[in-house]
């Protein structure tokens, strides 16, 4: 398993009326997270892109439990519980305040640049099988 954590301060950009997050705005919160966490193993997502491959989201699903509010520090948890490979399942915890407040997951699959699914370049494999066997 690989996992990290992360945080974001809510801006009331990302809030309505009521000062509650506009729902959408989790998801780019889990993207914050996906990020962190690949480079907290030393991979560099321009790096691959650069080399040709993309990791699109592929399916997303969240789970709200209670509403983030502007000025919030929002904990965002990212981690990768299944074995990777042409596909990586992404789960995420949303806390705030003590609080959980979201659950979630993305899925993502390797491309390349046409869009075809593709194995992942091969020391982007190594670097990930390797973190995800070394932290079981």
């Amino acid at each position: 398993m690989i996992e990290t954590q992360t945080s974001v301060r809510v801006r009331f950009s990302e809030t309505d009326a009521m000062g509650i997050v506009y729902h959408a705005n989790y998801l780019a919160w889990c993207e914050v997270a996906r990020l962190a966490l690949i480079e907290s193993i030393g991979l560099n997502y321009r790096k691959m892109n650069d080399e040709g491959f993309h990791l699109p989201v592929v399916e997303a699903h969240l789970n709200y439990k209670y509403p983030a509010k502007y000025d919030d520090i929002v904990v965002l948890t990212a981690r990768i519980a299944e074995r990777p490979s042409v596909r990586i399942k992404v789960e995420y915890e949303i806390r705030a305040n003590g609080k959980l407040l979201a659950t979630g997951h993305t899925v993502h699959v390797f491309v390349n640049l046409q869009g075809m699914p593709v194995k992942p370049p091969k020391e982007t494999a190594k670097i990930l099988l390797g973190a995800f066997d070394s932290k079981k």
